[in-house]
């Protein structure tokens, strides 16, 4: 997801996370009630099972993007982590799981629930996720269990609310020396994250003495960076074996935003992708930002 106006308003993720409590309860086995076959689409070419896995497992680092509130795409999400995860289980080759939607100081509490030593409800309170996230802990369960079925590392990959939300209010400036501190390298300038984020933004109209847009950028990139800084940190402590896939809003996930900013730090190509139903496949405008279309047939 884009931060646009809820990163720089109550908080980051705020507005979502609010509008996501206020709905009913999901099924707690919504994900697999959403199972569709799928297919890949790798520009014309087009994938079938099991050469979409391959293809993905032949990749490095994935960044497999969702809409948050998508059963279906965590269903996708879920197919490539149990695909991915059997292989490197096979070769005896690390893989890692990294999220958005828990934040960097949450670390230990994400390691404890998919370790098994902490019980659900727990986690929930002690990873802040009803405030800090506050999508449906259905659709995001079957991921974590995947994972601990695994013995997946799983890492929270994003930055604290509390530095975002201030960017988006004030920009970088309005930091303290020890916020600035804690900064990820940051580049501001790709004219096509930029381009991306400004065609998002068009639709949230700014009000009067509201954020300044350039400050909202500002947070976003720096979501963006402090994300694949936790992934590039985890890859280059893990080896040139190891394999890491990277759940995150399709607004992440696009060629320019994390898979960009990973390969910077680490000179690897970086397979962007995300999920899309296929009815809704002839009026996705994006195609072109990513590498990989895992193709939904509804």
């Amino acid at each position: 997801m884009l931060l646009a106006c809820s990163a720089c308003g109550s908080g980051t993720n705020s507005a979502p996370a609010a509008e996501a409590r206020a709905r009913a309860p999901l099924p707690s086995d919504i994900v697999a009630q959403s199972a569709l076959p799928l297919y890949g689409l790798a520009g014309e070419e087009k994938l079938l099972e099991p050469a979409l896995w391959e293809r993905m497992a032949a990749s490095r680092v994935i960044c497999l993007g969702e809409q948050h509130d998508s059963p279906q795409h965590h269903y996708a999400q879920r197919r490539a982590l149990e695909e991915l995860a059997t292989r490197s289980a096979a070769e005896q080759r690390a893989l890692a799981v990294g999220f958005e939607m828990f934040q960097r100081p949450y670390q230990a509490a994400l390691t404890g629930f998919v370790a098994g030593a902490v019980p659900e409800e727990q986690f929930l309170i002690d990873s802040d996720y009803r405030e800090r996230w506050g999508f449906d802990f259905a659709l995001y369960r079957p991921l974590l269990q995947t994972a601990r079925e695994f013995s997946l590392e799983a890492l929270a990959l994003n930055a604290p609310k509390e530095v975002t939300r201030k960017i988006g209010r004030g920009g970088l400036t309005g930091l303290d020396a020890s916020e600035r501190s804690e900064l990820p390298e940051l580049n501001l300038t790709d004219p096509d994250h930029k381009a991306y984020f400004s065609a998002a933004m068009g639709n949230h109209p700014m009000p009067e003495g509201g954020p300044k847009l350039e400050d909202m950028y500002a947070a976003q990139v720096v979501w963006d960076e402090t994300m694949a800084d936790t992934a590039a940190r985890w890859l280059s402590s893990a080896g040139a074996s190891s394999q890491l896939i990277v759940f995150a809003g399709a607004g992440h996930c696009h060629k320019s935003a994390i898979p960009a900013r990973i390969s910077r730090r680490l000179n690897v190509p970086v397979l962007s992708v995300t999920p899309v139903l296929r009815t809704q496949l002839e009026a996705f405008d994006d195609r072109a930002r990513y590498d990989l279309l895992l193709v939904l047939e509804d």
